[in-house]
Formats: structure tokens, sequence, C-alpha cells
């Protein structure tokens, strides 16, 4: 597999090569670049199987060096030190998203689904909403959830609890932040303390909601008018 990186910290550009270098020998990077102009250049004139892209470039973002290249099809892997862009990242089809410092197993195992992946590209997927991930750092694991999977989120304090049909995940981060990210996935307040998927939603009753799963989720006297609607 012919492989790109866009990394504008030198150090970075060095890890991730040697890293490559280690775990698949198997691939050939055919070109490092440090910005949005070059890597434009490079990429709309060359037929490349991987691309390795940070989010912070010098000049832009790794969005916005997606959004100019021409049509083209490569395995896209996101490599930064922020977990902030991971829904949008995934909207662009990504493999995977690898949080700075890099987990050689995780890099691997990114590679690996590189080389299964049918067609890949680079092309927003908008059609299907429900098939959209977020990514949940907690305090000791990554996790990749389905958008369509999340039945309601709960706020904890400054902390937000997803609930899903088999599991229960707290992050570090307030219901107000996920609600800013979900709110285009149709996700709704329901309540202070609740942000729930309408595609989940069976019924109504007075002051809950009752949901596939048949979990119950409360429903304030100024919302409900909302729902019923």
């Amino acid at each position: 597999m012919k492989v790109a990186i866009v990394e504008d910290e030198k150090n970075a550009q060095e890890a991730l090569k040697k890293m490559l270098q280690l775990t698949a020998p198997q691939l050939q990077v055919d070109g490092v670049f440090s910005n949005i102009s070059t890597a434009k250049a490079y990429l709309n004139k060359h037929k490349i199987d991987l691309l390795f892209l940070d989010i912070q470039l010098e000049d832009g973002t790794g969005f916005d060096l997606l959004n100019q290249l021409e049509a083209q099809e490569f395995a896209l892997i996101f490599t930064t030190a922020y977990d902030a862009y991971a829904i949008k990242a995934f909207k662009f089809s990504a493999i995977d998203y690898l949080l700075k410092p890099i987990d050689p197993s995780e890099l691997q195992h990114a590679i690996e689904r590189a080389h299964k992946a049918k067609n890949p590209t680079i092309t927003p997927v908008e059609s299907n909403k429900a098939e959209q991930k977020i990514v949940l750092k907690t305090t000791d694991q990554r996790y990749v959830l389905a958008i369509k999977d999340i039945f309601y989120l709960e706020a904890d304090g400054s902390y937000t609890i997803f609930h899903t049909q088999s599991e229960k995940i707290m992050v570090s981060k307030n219901l107000k932040y996920y609600e800013d990210l979900l709110q285009e996935y149709d996700f709704v307040r329901s309540h202070n303390s609740y942000l729930v998927s309408k595609y989940h939603i069976k019924a109504l009753k007075t002051n809950t909601l009752i949901l596939s799963n048949g979990s119950e989720v409360p429903v304030s006297h100024r919302k409900r008018k909302l729902f019923n609607q």
C-alpha cells in the first residue's frame, strides 16, 4: 500500500514513520507533508492507498484539505491530539481516529481495517446519519459507538452518561457539549438532565418518554408541547 502522511509536527512525522516501519513494513511511505498546500498538490497528482491525516495543520485543518481534493479513493486514518473532532472525522468515512500519543496496537488494527476496506473513499456520508459514529474517551478506555445505538444521554454534574442497549458509559464532559455535537443527529433535550434520540422514541406519557428499549426518560412541562408536535 502506498501511504502519505500529513502532519505539521516534525517529531510526530518521524514517530509515525518509525512506528509504521515496525508495525507495517509492507507499507510504502511516498510522501510526508506539513501543510495543506503541499499535500493538496501531491494528492491531486498521485494515487495513494492510505492517508494518515492530522487535524490541526499549519495553514488550516485536515478537513479543509479533504474538501479541496479532487475525487480520489484512499483509506483515511486521522491522527490527532484532540477527541472533539471525532464525529466530523467519521463523516469523511475515516477508517479510524487515532489519538496521540498513538498506541502501536491501535495503529496496527487501523492498518488491518484499511487493508480490508472495500472501495475506501473520503466522500462525506450524509445520506444515512444513523450510520455515523462517535468516539468516547474514559479514564481507561476509548469507545467507538454508532450514533444509532445511543438511546439517551443523562447529565451527572459535569459528567455525562451514555445509555446504549448493553452498557452505560460515563465521560468527563457536560451534557451541553454533547447536545451541540449531536443536535444534527436528531438528539433533543427532553429535560435539563436528559438528551434523547428521536430515533428511539416509542411513546409519550404524561411526564415521560418511552424508548424502544423500554427505558423511561423524564419530559419537562415546557418540553411536552414540543414532543407532542
